[in-house]
C-alpha cells in the first residue's frame, strides 16, 4: 500500500494524446503523455535553485526549470481532468539533456555506443550501484510529486520505461548485447520502478516499451542490437518471475507497415498469427490474444496493453489525409472491443519537422510552432465517443470499403498456422 490512496483511472473512450491545450477538451481526450529525461532533470551537482530529494537515505538533487516545465505541462492536462502517463528517457544529448558529464557518467550505461550517431538513447543502468541509484530517485521523485492524492502539480499514473527496447541500438542503447542480457538488465529496470512507484500509490502502472516489429526485427543485420518483441515480452515474463513477478504491461507502436503511408487496412506483412512479423494497427488482436493467455496473466487478470505511439502520416495530399482519418476511425473501433487495451494515443499532435520527413500531426505546425491547419483525422478523433460516432464509422466504412472493413473490425486470431503439407501429393 503507498502513502497516496486515490482510485485508479477509468476510461470511457480511450482516447489519448500529447497536447497541452484546449483541444484535450475539445477532442474528448482523457489520457495524455510525456517524455522526461533523467539527464535534463536531475544534477549530480547542486545548484542555487535545485529541488532536493532523499531516497533510500541519500540527497539527489533535481533541476528546478524542468521540473517546473513538467508541472506546466501535467498541471495543464489535469485542468481538463487529465492523467498522464510518463515515458521515461535516458538521452546524454537530446530531450533537454543538461550534458552534465559527471551525472552521465553514472547514469548513462557503461557499454553506451557513443560513437553511433543514431544511438539517441541509452539503456537505464541496472548492473552498477551508480545507475540504479539515480535511477530509482527519479522515479520515486515522479511518483512522490505527481502521483500525490490532491493532484498539486498534475496526475501521473504510470511510468513507460524507456522507448522501442526491441530496437535497442537506437532507442535504448547498452551496445552489443544477446537478447537475453539485454532483457535481463532492463526486466531489473521494469521491477526498480514498479517497487519504487509502488511506495507512493499502488495502482502506478508500468510498461515495456516495442515498435511494431513481433517476430521479425528492425535492423536484421544487427541480432546483438535489434531484437523480436515477441522474444523480448516472453523474456521479460520469465526474468519478471524470477524477480517475484510484478504487474507490467506492455505499451505498443502498431504504425502501419511502411510509416510514410497510412492505409494500414491494405499492410501485407501483418498475419493473424502468433508469429507474425509486424503487428500494426491491421492485426492489433495478436497482441491482445498472445498476452491473454494464461501464463501471462497477473494476479488472474490480464496484463495491461496501451498503444502509446503510433501515427497517419500525411503524405501532404487530399487523399492520405482522407486514409488516415478512416484508418483513425477503424483502429479506435478495433481497440474498443479489446478489454485488456486501456487506451490508444497518436502520435502526434503537431508535425515535428525532426521526425525523419513525416507529417504525423493531426494538426499542422505553423512555422512558429503554434498549431496549425487541421487536418481530417482531428475531426474523426473528435467524433469518436460521441452522438457523431456511428456516422463518422459508416463514412470510414464506405472509404476503406465495406468488405474489407468488415474483416478487419474484429478478426480471428490464431496460435499457428494449421499444417497442410501432406493434404497434396505431386507424383509418388
Amino acid at each position: 500500500m503507498g502513502k497516496y490512496t486515490h482510485e485508479e483511472e477509468v476510461f470511457t473512450t480511450k482516447k489519448a494524446l500529447g497536447c497541452a491545450n484546449e483541444d484535450l477538451k475539445l477532442l474528448g481526450i482523457e489520457h495524455t503523455l510525456l517524455n522526461i529525461n533523467l539527464p535534463a532533470m536531475m544534477r549530480e551537482e547542486p545548484k542555487e535553485d535545485s529541488i532536493s530529494f532523499c531516497c533510500q537515505g541519500r540527497e539527489y538533487w533535481f533541476d528546478k526549470k524542468a521540473v517546473e516545465e513538467a508541472d506546466a505541462v501535467l498541471k495543464n492536462a489535469w485542468s481538463y481532468g487529465i492523467s498522464a502517463t510518463a515515458i521515461l528517457l535516458n538521452s546524454p544529448r537530446l530531450f533537454g539533456s543538461n550534458q552534465e558529464e559527471a551525472l552521465l557518467r553514472k547514469v548513462i550505461h557503461p557499454d553506451f555506443d557513443w560513437e553511433d550517431p543514431e544511438a539517441f538513447i541509452s539503456a537505464f543502468s541496472m548492473d552498477t550501484e551508480d545507475g540504479r541509484r539515480y535511477y530509482e530517485a527519479f522515479v520515486e521523485f515522479l511518483s512522490c510529486r505527481y502521483m500525490r492524492d490532491d493532484a498539486r502539480y498534475g496526475r501521473i499514473t504510470g511510468f513507460i520505461v524507456s522507448n522501442e527496447v526491441d530496437a535497442q541500438r537506437v532507442w535504448g542503447n547498452a551496445g552489443k548485447k544477446t537478447v537475453e542480457e539485454y532483457t535481463r538488465e532492463y526486466t531489473k529496470a521494469l521491477h526498480l520502478t514498479w517497487e519504487a512507484s509502488h511506495r507512493y500509490w499502488e495502482h502506478a502502472q508500468v510498461f515495456l516499451s516495442l515498435d511494431h516489429f513481433w517476430c521479425g526485427v528492425y535492423e536484421p543485420d544487427k541480432p546483438l542490437q535489434s531484437y523480436r518483441g515477441r522474444d523480448i515480452v516472453d523474456l521479460v515474463l520469465q526474468y519478471g518471475k524470477e524477480l517475484g513477478d510484478f504487474g507490467w504491461g506492455i505499451a505498443y507502436h502498431p504504425y502501419p507497415e511502411d510509416l510514410r503511408y497510412p492505409d494500414f487496412y491494405n499492410d501485407r506483412i501483418p498475419t493473424f498469427y502468433f508469429d507474425t512479423k509486424e503487428i500494426t494497427f491491421k492485426n492489433m488482436e495478436v497482441l491482445h490474444a498472445y498476452l491473454g493467455q494464461e501464463k501471462f496473466l497477473y494476479q488472474g487478470k490480464r496484463r495491461p496493453i496501451v498503444l502509446s505511439e503510433q501515427g497517419f502520416n500525411s503524405r501532404e495530399d487530399a487523399f492520405t489525409e482522407q486514409q488516415g482519418a478512416a484508418g483513425y476511425v477503424l483502429a479506435y473501433r478495433k481497440m474498443k472491443r479489446l478489454p485488456g487495451i486501456l487506451w490508444m494515443t497518436h502520435h502526434a499532435y503537431l508535425d515535428n519537422p525532426k521526425e525523419f520527413g513525416l507529417h504525423l500531426g493531426i494538426r499542422e505546425r505553423n512555422e512558429d510552432g503554434t498549431p496549425g491547419r487541421k487536418r481530417p483525422i482531428y475531426e474523426a478523433m473528435g467524433d469518436m465517443g460521441t452522438e457523431r460516432e456511428e456516422a463518422r464509422v459508416a463514412w470510414a466504412r464506405n472509404f476503406i470499403g465495406e468488405a474489407l472493413y468488415q474483416q478487419l473490425e474484429a478478426p480471428v486470431v490464431y496460435e499457428c498456422e494449421e499444417d497442410r503439407s501432406k493434404e497434396a501429393e505431386f507424383g509418388n
